[in-house]
């Protein structure tokens, strides 16, 4: 490796004796070649890494790497990776409940005796309640109430009363009274008919 050469300083004539040459500061290339060597390693590997990540046994492309397709020339071509972009996920609306609409038959009513008082053969007073069973189809709306009128039959005389049915529950009378004609007699009760208040 040659010196490179400097100019004289001021002064001094070149060739002349006890010209000395001037001291510089010398910067060190080493930095600069390695640093050149660091790159080309850099290139030269992530080409091949590139060509590894794009190509596999089952020929699909590695996720964030292009897809290379063959051309009907033989050439190769990259074909930028497609993205679907997601539908907003959007719950559709609950559907509304669908209730159903009693009707007479769909109500089986029970006589419960609660006290009896009998006079030989004369009969009987007897105090009951009326148990509600709801046999229909489908749940009633709970927004809507119902009027249900029954007759109780057995007595003397018949009965007509209503009890009112909201939802799933419904108000009947604690306790009612009749008469029956001879102690035997049984009450029982059925629904004659059902209407919305």
């Amino acid at each position: 490796m040659t010196q490179p050469e400097f100019p004289p300083p001021a002064g001094a004539q070149p060739g002349a004796p006890g010209a000395q040459p001037v001291a510089t500061s010398k910067k060190p290339r080493t930095g600069w070649i390695i640093g050149g060597a660091v790159l080309v390693l850099l290139l030269s590997f992530g080409g091949c890494g590139a060509l590894l990540a794009t190509t596999d046994d089952g020929d699909k492309p590695q996720p964030g790497s292009a897809a290379l397709s063959a051309t009907p020339t033989g050439s190769a071509t990259t074909t930028a990776p497609t993205t679907v972009a997601a539908a907003p996920t959007t719950n559709p609306p609950a559907p509304l409940p669908v209730y159903a609409t009693p009707t007479k038959n769909d109500f089986k009513l029970k006589v419960k005796i609660l006290r009896k008082q009998c006079f030989g053969s004369a009969g009987c007073n007897v105090t009951y309640r009326i148990d509600v069973t709801y046999t229909g189809d489908g749940d009633l709306d709970p927004s809507k109430t119902y009027e249900v009128t029954y007759q109780v039959k057995g007595a003397e005389d018949p009965i007509i009363n209503t009890f009112e049915v909201t939802g799933d529950s419904a108000s009947v009378q604690q306790e009612e009274m009749a008469s029956t004609r001879r102690s035997g007699d049984k009450l029982t009760a059925v629904v004659t008919d059902v209407s919305e208040f």
